[in-house]
């Protein structure tokens, strides 16, 4: 058995969920581990509530944490809204975000279409997600999703310091662009779970972290150790700490990697831990 001070932090699509058709089969025998072992699983990811909601529900994981659109929404075990829409009067004004990228895509004349302004089929046939699961995607609360090709548009930097001066953060993922509130990445929402998690316990969690994306890097360099998942697309950093010690690389994509990275980290954990217990008992 691990000792009880671990807490894994999770991006979701093309890490814990198959880059192609979001399933997870490969990661339950892990999963059920750490849920044996009491070790909090938090997913943070660019998904809505809803979406990670729903997730929670098939995977077992009802009431843990979860980080919802790329750290604009942070909710603690118990449920309470740690950061993000219902956390008070400092929530991300949705309409001002969407107004304000508008106003932006029309004074650059940028070509972009947005998860809010189009429809559910639209969003179906962009992610292959199925209808219900499309609409709980453009459930957004406090973020935009954009359909971009930043490489084929000369005005990124120009759009970027646009949506700088309007308060907002402008983060690739895996497959979609992500407009959110300046400062509320999944780094900063990260150090606000392990902060609530030493307020109920008294002690702080030893972290890991996995990510395949550029949106993954703050995350990555928040955490204790990081998994850096084999992907399909742009991959995370440089990281601020990429020492070999810290930082796994995954030969598998996707939930094998996921399993592969926690495997990794665990193992060495385990380790350290059997040294510590002998050292204190000679």
């Amino acid at each position: 058995m691990p000792p009880q001070d671990l807490m894994v932090v999770t991006d979701l699509d093309g890490t814990f969920l198959d880059h192609h058709d979001y399933s997870f089969d490969a990661a339950l025998p892990m999963l059920e581990r750490l849920r044996a072992d009491d070790v909090p699983v938090v997913f943070c990811s660019s998904k809505t509530r809803a979406e990670i909601t729903a997730l929670q529900r098939r995977t077992g994981l009802d009431g843990q944490a979860f980080v919802a659109e790329n750290g604009a929404i942070v909710v603690g075990p118990d449920g309470s809204v740690i950061a993000g829409a219902g956390a008070g009067p400092a929530d991300a004004d949705l309409a001002r975000l969407r107004t304000a990228l508008d106003r932006t895509r029309a004074d650059l004349g940028l070509h972009f279409a947005t998860f809010g302004g189009e429809t559910d089929e639209v969003v179906a046939a962009w992610t292959g997600l199925d209808l219900e699961s499309a609409e709980a995607a453009r459930r957004r609360e406090a973020s935009e999703v954009l359909l971009w090709h930043a490489e084929d548009d000369d005005r990124a930097d120009a759009f970027r310091e646009a949506l700088a001066a309007a308060g907002l953060d402008l983060v690739r993922g895996g497959r979609f662009w992500h407009v959110l509130p300046a400062g509320r990445d999944k780094g900063t929402a990260v150090h606000l779970l392990v902060a609530d998690h030493e307020r109920r316990t008294g002690t702080a969690p030893r972290t890991i972290g996995l990510g395949d994306g550029p949106n993954d890097t703050a995350l990555l360099d928040a955490v204790d150790l990081a998994v850096v998942v084999h992907g399909h697309g742009p991959a995370p950093g440089p990281l601020a700490d990429d020492r070999p010690e810290r930082v796994y690389r995954t030969t598998h994509p996707g939930p094998l990697g996921w399993s592969e990275g926690l495997e990794h980290h665990l193992g060495h954990h385990r380790e350290q831990h059997r040294e510590q217990h002998v050292r204190s008992h000679r």
